[in-house]
């Protein structure tokens, strides 16, 4: 993975959500009068020689809250202190009757992450709990389980896999391969640009993942949620049943372990889906999860090769006009919600909404991010949806379900981002209905982008020409 996109993940998946998460409770804190909060980072000098160089230029304290560069108040506690220091920590208090203070973790938390730890190196780690002796650091390393940027191989899981306590993991493991096994195979990659030139062309060229490959992801992780349900059922009645020893371990295992698409998530997904050019119908997402935990389908992730990494070819650009050249697109225009809002949402303001430029598109409501409801989701997904549902939505277009969550307020839009949707959906519905129009299939309709584009030169001549 490149630098640059390793920067994005974290900014994207733990600077913003943290933010969000402070911010919110800043606003309680105010609410009831407290003072200002402060964030307790797990931070280590000795980490490594680039986290030690940020520490210090953040001017990090493991003794007294300092401010970062958005004024915020942080503490490091362990900013001076080794491995060793922080086992030797949690080992005074492994035993509740010697702990020097109370605290707020379980020696049953302790030991479960003493036994990650041993577990993800090899049965080897040198941490001994609740006695004296010799400690050492543990040389296994954990992160998020579909991380791809430590090279081929996650050890630390591999090693917990083999483990039976752990086994359930495996189908986890197995899916990170897959992505880092596929991340060159550029036939699962997208053709249609997402930016809109002046000239009215968008690019032809292998760019993010394609939606049938996204589908594909979303199978495999939803029958890997099924499979753990099923697991950890089944776990439950053979400890009923006495072919299983009463151990803590066991009892733990009883609970499903782990969800990877919740139903918000799941909102969320089929949103950004629906409004893909190539989503056969309406609900994409949801009709994935009802196939997979009412219809009782599997999708299992495949053993494949890895494809070695190629040269990116630009085949050049393809012109759309304003989104126009061929076919006509509305959008998050819903015409049909328009004249049925009044009736099924009599105390709305209006029928339909604008986005900031001024668009008219489907009744949506705004949030500080995007954002689902959960409970509405869960209600839908789980309880809604049956299969009148599911055999209805095939017949009617992706981007319907798109304005369904806007229009049903279910899912939010980002205060002031309703243009982009807009503009998200009108380059989806556009070469839907050019497919339609020219009754092409998803790969002729790509072969017809290729054929069809011009070169980077060309479109330029073609610029000038028309200016």
């Amino acid at each position: 993975m490149p630098a640059n996109a390793r920067e994005r993940n974290a900014t994207d998946w733990k600077l913003i959500p943290q933010g969000r998460l402070r911010a919110a409770l800043e606003r309680d804190a105010t609410a009831r009068g407290d003072r200002e909060i402060c964030t307790v980072l797990g931070n280590r000098m000795a980490e490594s020689t680039s986290r030690g160089v940020a520490m210090l230029a953040r001017a990090e304290s493991a003794i007294a809250p300092t401010r970062d560069a958005n004024s915020a108040l942080t503490i490091s506690p362990l900013r001076d202190g080794s491995v060793d220091d922080v086992w030797l920590m949690l080992t005074m208090f492994a035993d509740e009757e010697k702990r020097p203070f109370p605290c707020a973790f379980s020696v049953r938390s302790i030991e479960r992450l003493s036994d990650l730890y041993r577990a993800g190196n090899d049965g080897m780690c040198g941490v001994v709990l609740g006695e004296s002796g010799q400690r050492t650091a543990c040389g296994s390393r954990f992160r998020c389980v579909f991380c791809c940027v430590v090279g081929d191989r996650d050890k630390s899981l591999e090693s917990m896999i083999r483990e039976p306590e752990h086994a359930y993991m495996a189908g986890l493991n197995d899916f990170r391969n897959y992505l880092l096994a596929t991340q060159w195979d550029l036939k699962r990659r997208e053709l249609v640009g997402r930016s809109l030139s002046s000239a009215g062309y968008v690019r032809v060229q292998p760019d993010v993942l394609s939606f049938w490959e996204r589908m594909n992801l979303l199978r495999y992780l939803l029958t890997l949620d099924a499979l753990e349900i099923e697991r950890a059922e089944q776990h439950d009645a053979d400890l009923a049943a006495g072919l299983i020893p009463d151990t803590p371990e066991n009892r733990d295992l009883c609970d499903v372990q782990f969800e990877m698409i919740t139903p918000s998530q799941l909102v969320a997904i089929d949103f950004m889906l629906s409004m893909h050019h190539y989503a056969p119908h309406a609900f994409p997402a949801v009709s994935a999860w009802y196939e997979v935990h009412r219809l009782g389908r599997r999708y299992r992730i495949p053993k494949v090769d890895t494809f070695p990494k190629v040269p990116i070819r630009n085949h050049g650009r393809f012109r759309v006009g304003q989104f126009d050249a061929e076919a006509p697109a509305e959008g998050l225009r819903y015409f049909g919600a328009e004249q049925w809002n009044r009736y099924r949402h009599p105390g709305r303001v209006s029928t339909y909404a604008q986005t900031t430029a001024g668009e008219s598109v489907v009744y949506f409501e705004q949030s500080d991010h995007l954002d689902v409801i959960a409970e509405r989701a869960c209600e839908f997904v789980t309880c809604s949806f049956d299969y009148d549902w599911y055999a209805r939505v095939q017949a009617h277009a992706g981007i319907e379900s798109a304005r369904f969550w806007l229009n049903e307020t279910i899912l939010t839009l980002p205060t002031g981002k309703s243009q982009r949707y807009q503009e998200m959906a009108v380059r989806g519905q556009y070469f839907a209905r050019l497919a339609e129009r020219l009754n092409l299939t998803p790969t002729e309709m790509d072969q017809y982008l290729i054929s069809h584009a011009v070169k980077e030169v060309q479109q330029l001549d073609l610029f000038s020409m028309a200016a």
